[in-house]
């Protein structure tokens, strides 16, 4: 079934071969010599570099993910020991104090606009290719797809970062490098490349080519983008976000899951669920791996490294008595298969707490741990093929709950946050406030990396929480441009309240 995704992950994993070998003599001149005039000569050709666009995604989500949850209420990282110390970088992001040049924020900012240059290379050079070497309308789909997958990284950087230059061309001139746009201009920019893609996009791809781009990845990433634009542009728009929603739930292609935790086996890239996704598999650096992050080194054979865990005031926000969500918190001592009591390194028993006595200083066995995504046991290594949902058709549902409440329809948002809770089998609610809205967005969306924005959406990412003061800044809800970038090109400006150098 992941035939599409695991070409396009050994694709990606080719090319940064060849672009390492690219730097070197014995190979410079061999890579020098392709152009778009002599390598695109089929519509596989084009195909290819297609799918490669694709595998850039998993690179991606992991600065993306770091970042995402561990500057957010959900997620903390504390030093254990010798362990996790790594220079202060998780927490510099924990306590909202991170500088440019922190190794995380310059992942996010590089592994974004590695993917962006990539498939606008490929929006360019297909722009110029022959409408003969096409079967039907594969040209315009390929296009349709590309366009959300360069919107995809421009609403990251954006997001991140502010306003990020939007490139006209594929080529760079050295002596006219690009200023930023605003802000507004690239979300405005993002809106039109995702609304101009939907009607050549495909409804839904054969199995073997699961993961590729539909109209409902497309209408579920309008929806998150508009849901947010009043912080991106300054003028809210709902009403646009309702019918971005409106259009993946009325589309027939989604469904909720019978079963919450069925959205986060190992064969999950069977979920109704699955708007738009990046496919992982269990083969060497391919696999989805933030089950290794976050449980102890005994739990599992292949050694996970104990890092991450949740805060817990954020975990007793959760009814662990009734509420299946609830289910993914590793608290208490912890078994084997068998039923075996776990000890740690030292052979103390491996009992996980509810509290971290701060964020440096912490043991083995403080903080409760997060298992969202199964672990298949019959797999081998760290990599699981657990798929990581970008949206989910919970997330659309919540968006258009919110929708609705900040339109005065209360009965209505209601009624689909109570649908949700009904599937965990949580009591329903009897009234929704707005900040009901966002707490049951962290009910059903833990850990899946939207909690930095929604907190920024709701007003509450400057406040203060576990192990972290109040901010009061708000700069800090963009992240610094890397020294690194501002160095290679002086037409860009720091964002406020960050040193240049």
């Amino acid at each position: 079934m992941k035939r599409f995704s695991k070409i396009a992950l050994i694709a990606a994993a080719a090319v940064s071969t060849v672009t390492f070998q690219s730097c070197t003599d014995l190979e410079e001149t061999i890579y020098e010599d392709i152009t778009a005039d002599n390598f695109f000569s089929s519509e596989g050709d084009y195909y290819s570099v297609l799918v490669n666009a694709y595998g850039n995604l998993r690179p991606w989500l992991w600065s993306y993910y770091n970042v995402s949850q561990v500057s957010s209420d959900e997620t903390i990282v504390p030093t254990r020991g010798g362990d996790w110390g790594d220079g202060g970088v998780w927490r510099e992001l924990h306590m909202h104090n991170w500088s440019p040049t922190n190794g995380h924020i310059v992942g996010l900012w590089n592994d974004a606009n590695k993917g962006l240059a990539q498939t606008n290379q490929f929006i360019f050079d297909l722009m110029d290719a022959d409408d003969a070497l096409f079967s039907g309308n594969n040209k315009a789909t390929y296009m349709a797809e590309a366009k959300v997958l360069r919107a995809y990284y421009y609403f990251q950087l954006m997001d991140f970062f502010g306003g990020v230059p939007i490139l006209e061309s594929a080529a760079i001139d050295p002596a006219n490098l690009p200023a930023r746009n605003t802000r507004a201009e690239v979300f405005a920019f993002i809106k039109s490349e995702l609304q101009s893609a939907i009607p050549d996009l495909e409804a839904s791809h054969a199995a073997d080519q699961y993961g590729r781009v539909t109209k409902g990845a497309a209408n579920g990433l309008l929806a998150r983008l508009l849901l947010n634009a009043e912080v991106y542009s300054g003028t809210a728009d709902y009403a646009g976000a309702k019918a971005a929603c409106d259009a993946v739930i009325n589309s027939g292609e989604y469904s909720l899951e019978a079963d919450y935790h069925d959205n986060f086996t190992p064969s999950n890239d069977g979920s109704s669920e699955a708007v738009f996704v990046i496919p992982n598999l269990n083969e060497g650096g391919m696999g989805l791996t933030i089950h290794m992050r976050t449980m102890h080194y005994n739990q599992l054979p292949s050694s996970p490294w104990n890092g991450f865990c949740t805060l817990a005031d954020f975990y007793n926000t959760f009814d662990t008595a009734n509420d299946a969500r609830s289910d993914i918190f590793l608290v208490g001592q912890q078994y084997d298969d068998a039923g075996n009591a776990l000890t740690d390194r030292q052979g103390n028993p491996l009992s996980f707490t509810a509290s971290l006595p701060g964020i440096t200083g912490a043991t083995e066995t403080d903080g409760i741990r997060v298992l969202k995504w199964a672990v298949d046991n019959a797999a081998a290594g760290g990599d699981a093929q657990n798929d990581l949902a970008v949206v989910r058709y919970a997330d659309v549902l919540l968006m258009k709950a919110e929708c609705l409440l900040a339109e005065g329809d209360e009965t209505g948002a209601l009624a689909i946050v109570n649908d949700i809770r009904a599937r965990a089998g949580a009591t329903a609610r009897t009234s929704l406030s707005m900040d009901d809205l966002l707490e049951e967005r962290g009910f059903e969306l833990a850990w899946e990396a939207v909690r930095r924005m929604d907190l920024i959406r709701h007003g509450k990412f400057t406040d203060a929480w576990e192990l972290k003061e109040v901010t009061g800044e708000d700069y800090v809800k963009l992240m610094p441009i890397p020294f690194s970038a501002l160095g290679a090109n002086p037409n860009l400006e720091q964002n406020p309240g960050y040193p240049s150098e």
